[in-house]
């Protein structure tokens, strides 16, 4: 009697502490319910945001690159460029035309007038501007300048005589290119077989950087002596007082117009300077990481962002790691976006490294001569909306560019066709360039380094990513499941522990 009552005592006891247990896992089922739908909602509601640009692919098909150029009506990429240091065979100096899709050479300009004016093989140097529907003019030897499109068999133009050219802008007169000579500011005509100075100024100090807005008939010239940024009125071509005052740096190595916002960027060693023209102060700063420089920067008025290469001095461990760093901005918040990315290899003991962006930002060509290549970086895809829809039928999709302007230089994903060189007239322009498309972001894709390191500036981080699964952080254990999934499998645990603790109080 005793031990049957005991029996009947021990089961009854277990009921309400099974029921407590099945109540509990209950209430924790519950919770990862909660916090699951909670943490899907949110997803769904707020998606990850895109990384950084990623490589694309990578080209050694263009000599050694000195300058890039878009055209802004043909879509076609323009590379000035040297020869290669040790490169056996002819020279890879001229003016290369490649399709900004594929990445391969349309067309090589060899040869440029001469200072005999006589064709010669010469380098193009820096770019002057683009020319009406397609082609550049561009600055050849010292005093040297050219025209050459897609198509010539030659570049066309003369030299000037005496001092050499130090800077070249597209004039605010349409034919026109303005130069700085020494102290000398000048606009030239460019014509078939010579260029012709017709009108001359006398600048107080000895010119530096251009900057030339041609809507507003303005002309900017640096003044490095005296750190100042002087406005020529393009009209009288004449200087109107206006001035701009630089503070302690390093003398202006490029100036480059935003017209939009009214700005200009000037580029000076191991800082990038924004300066507002209404007020004539300083809006912005951006501060290179340790050991890098700033070497060239686009303003893309259709994104609103700023494009900026920064390359390293060239000599780690002692005065950089030996990457550079591609940086983007926001033009209207002047700060750091966050969607950079490192440029291995990039120093300047070479040259200074340049840089061109299709309109609306979808690719972006970052030259460097340390390395002799160009590299192809695309935009971040943003995440689809649904986990179900994949990327490529994203919504989107609809809105890329023109072919002409397609981001992707290998839009299949596979081999890059042959070298124009093989099937088209003329010769491979290198003889052993190529051009690599690369699947994935580089090794740094998403980095941000800390070159937008301006007080104004914002160094960004990772992106938030929210899978819609639930977390048990009470328990002192990560436990990630889905929230369907959860809910069964603790409902199943919870109702097998409850069993077996019957059966072994039971005996059973």
């Amino acid at each position: 009697m005793t031990a049957s009552f005991g029996a009947r005592g021990r089961s009854a006891l277990l009921r309400p502490r099974a029921a407590g247990a099945l109540a509990g896992i209950t209430g924790v089922v519950l919770t990862v319910v909660v916090v699951s739908a909670s943490a899907g909602a949110a997803g769904a509601a707020d998606p990850p945001e895109p990384d950084g640009y990623e490589q694309s692919a990578r080209s050694t098909s263009v000599g050694k690159p000195m300058d890039l150029l878009l055209h802004p009506e043909s879509g076609k990429l323009y590379v000035g460029a040297d020869t290669v240091a040790g490169t056996t065979g002819e020279s890879l100096a001229g003016l290369y035309v490649v399709d900004p899709e594929s990445g391969q050479v349309l067309n090589r300009v060899r040869n440029s007038p001469g200072s005999t004016g006589q064709p010669a093989q010469l380098p193009a140097k820096r770019f002057a501007g683009p020319l009406p529907g397609d082609g550049v003019r561009y600055l050849v030897g010292l005093r040297g300048i050219a025209a050459a499109k897609d198509g010539d068999p030659a570049g066309r133009g003369g030299w000037l005589t005496g001092t050499s050219i130090t800077q070249a802008k597209a004039g605010a007169k349409d034919g026109t290119v303005v130069v700085v000579r020494g102290t000398k500011l000048e606009e030239v005509a460019v014509g078939e077989t010579a260029v012709t100075v017709e009108r001359s100024l006398t600048l107080p100090a000895a010119g530096g950087p251009l900057a030339v807005d041609t809507a507003a008939g303005q002309i900017w010239v640096a003044d490095n002596a005296n750190s100042l940024l002087r406005r020529v009125d393009s009209a009288g071509f004449a200087l109107d007082g206006k001035e701009i005052p630089l503070g302690a740096g390093a003398a202006v190595s490029f100036l480059e117009w935003d017209t939009g916002r009214g700005v200009l960027w000037a580029g000076r060693g191991t800082a990038l300077e924004v300066y507002d023209i209404s007020s004539g102060k300083l809006a912005a700063t951006f501060e290179a990481k340790p050991g890098d420089s700033i070497g060239d920067v686009a303003v893309d008025p259709r994104s609103g962002q700023a494009f900026a290469v920064w390359q390293d001095f060239g000599n780690p461990p002692e005065e950089g790691d030996g990457v550079g760093q591609l940086s983007v901005y926001d033009t209207a918040t002047l700060k750091d976006t966050g969607k950079g990315a490192e440029l291995p290899g990039y120093s300047g003991q070479l040259g200074s490294s340049s840089i061109a962006v299709t309109p609306g930002g979808d690719s972006v060509f970052v030259a460097s001569p340390a390395d002799a290549s160009l590299t192809t970086f695309r935009a971040p895809v943003p995440p689809s909306s649904s986990p179900s829809t994949p990327p490529s039928s994203s919504p989107s999709d609809s809105a890329s560019p023109s072919p002409s302007l397609s981001a992707s230089p290998t839009p299949s994903g596979g081999t890059p066709d042959p070298d124009p060189g093989d099937t088209g007239p003329g010769t491979d322009p290198t003889g052993t360039g190529t051009i690599v498309p690369v699947d994935g972001p580089s090794a740094g894709g998403g980095s941000v380094g800390g070159t937008g390191g301006g007080a104004q500036s914002t160094t960004g981080g990772g992106s938030l990513t929210t899978t819609g699964d639930g977390s048990l952080a009470s328990t002192g254990t990560d436990v990630l499941l889905p929230a369907a999934a959860g809910t069964a499998a603790l409902l199943t645990a919870g109702t097998a522990a409850v069993l077996w603790r019957r059966r072994r109080t039971s005996g059973g």
